[in-house]
């Protein structure tokens, strides 16, 4: 059979039509090298490249653990703190200010007395009051507070470096495991909410708390009257108005 007569030259895809006289040389395709040989995958890549890989169940848990543990500790160091600095000088001197309430028109009014109502009031009140005993019951008392808060204070950063102490042991848990952690998103999530909540409870106290109306100074003394009152039954002819 005679060959056809081809105008152009012979390609592998007239094969059927064109048999050469010598066989063809094998078309060699020349491989590239895979994507693992040219670069290594990251820890957080698959094997397309940028797309991270989801956390296993271990991992996910993990991740949770850890956000919980470090919320809780900074929660539990700015509670510390809070209440140490700020919230406990306030509570002594709202207690300072109402007992001020008692003493201040005496104070103002003790300079215009005459000789004789002071020796009178001095000798009422000594009858009433030992001030060697009020000053030994003060230094026991405030020795004895002092030690009681600060044991309580010890006790509050236990709880904070109890805190801490297992986070770092959970966070050593998984890199020796290993288990991959987000660390950088747990971080700045704990931060923006304890900064939030810190402010916000802090401008609580500011702007409610300050301003909360309590018991008046006569709502006390009506309070210390009716006890005396019921009690020793004294100040029960003080209720009439005197008549002239």
């Amino acid at each position: 059979m005679d060959t056809p007569r081809l105008r152009r030259p012979p390609s592998y895809s007239d094969s059927l039509f064109f048999l050469p006289s010598e066989p063809l040389d094998p078309l060699i395709i020349p491989s590239q090298p895979s994507l693992q040989e040219t670069q290594p995958l990251s820890p957080n890549q698959n094997e397309f490249g940028s797309r991270p890989i989801a956390f296993t169940n271990a991992e996910t848990w993990y991740n949770r653990g850890m956000s919980f543990l470090f919320h809780i500790s900074l929660i539990s160091l700015f509670e510390t703190v809070f209440f140490f600095q700020f919230i406990s000088v306030s509570e002594d001197s709202g207690l300072k200010n109402t007992l001020d309430g008692y003493i201040t028109n005496i104070l103002t009014s003790c300079n215009q007395w005459s000789p004789n109502q002071t020796i009178l009031v001095n000798d009422i009140l000594s009858v009433l009051i030992n001030t060697t005993q009020v000053t030994a019951s003060y230094e026991i008392a405030l020795q004895s507070r002092h030690t009681y808060n600060y044991h309580l204070q010890v006790k509050s950063w236990l709880y904070v470096a109890t805190l801490v102490s297992s986070t770092l042991v959970l966070g050593c848990i998984g890199k020796c495991v290993p288990l991959r952690l987000a660390w950088k998103r747990i971080l700045l999530d704990n931060l923006i909410m304890v900064s939030l909540l810190g402010l916000y409870e802090f401008l609580f106290f500011r702007t409610i708390i300050y301003h909360y109306d309590t018991m008046s100074l006569p709502e006390l003394n009506q309070f210390v009257v009716g006890q005396l009152q019921q009690t020793c039954g004294l100040l029960e002819n003080n209720s009439t108005a005197p008549t002239g």
